[in-house]
């Protein structure tokens, strides 16, 4: 699978597809239980500056790499490929997680526009919240297109807020559940691809809608 230790990795999104496709919602969340940035392709050349996991594909048959390549038609689309990276608590920095220029940061973005120390995200447990901060950046750093006070003052992240970091940098934020939840409903719309449910999801939100009584 793509899971990884306690560093910040970034995986491709057509890993968390494949994971998707063949694990059933309990089996995908145990595997990816953390909140993630899915980022946008990154045009930096030959030297991206993060580290990335990349996983074996495995063998599939005609109908799952056809339920994959449509769902990663739906999901990237024309803009290139994307890049996932769990915001995994307890990595590197107890309180919080970095972004920036420099190799110390939590995820590491090797980009001219993005600064040293350019944000970084906290969760508080009792809220069950994430959120992001400004480290005082040079280009700024943006929520649904709204710019952060420049000086660490946090805001909360609600599932499926765009993300800007400077102007060449953009992801989108999505809790584990409601990621899970984002495919399947991509799935099912796609022309013809349903997944089937595993045994112990019965007729539930992985059946095959043109199956209906």
């Amino acid at each position: 699978m793509t899971r990884a230790g306690d560093q910040g990795v970034f995986v491709p999104l057509e890993s968390l597809v494949e994971d998707f496709l063949s694990l059933d919602r309990e089996g995908f969340l145990a595997e990816h239980p953390d909140a993630v940035l899915v980022f946008d392709e990154l045009a930096i050349g030959d030297d991206p500056g993060f580290q990335t996991l990349a996983k074996k594909p495995g063998a599939q048959d005609a109908s799952t790499r056809s339920a994959r390549d449509r769902l990663l038609d739906r999901l990237q689309g024309d803009e290139g490929k994307k890049w996932v990276f769990p915001l995994r608590r307890g990595a590197k920095f107890a309180s919080m997680i970095t972004i920036g220029r420099a190799a110390n940061n939590t995820l590491r973005l090797n980009v001219p526009s993005v600064s040293k120390f350019h944000a970084y995200f906290t969760h508080v447990a009792r809220e069950g919240c994430w959120y992001l901060a400004d480290a005082n950046s040079s280009n700024g750093t943006f929520i649904d297109g709204q710019d952060l006070p420049p000086s660490h003052g946090k805001v909360p992240l609600r599932d499926g807020a765009s993300l800007r970091f400077g102007p060449d940098v953009t992801a989108r934020f999505h809790e584990a559940a409601a990621l899970w939840e984002l495919l399947q409903g991509y799935l099912n719309t796609s022309s013809g691809v349903h997944k089937l449910p595993s045994s112990s999801e019965g007729g539930g939100a992985g059946a095959d809608p043109a199956a209906g009584g």
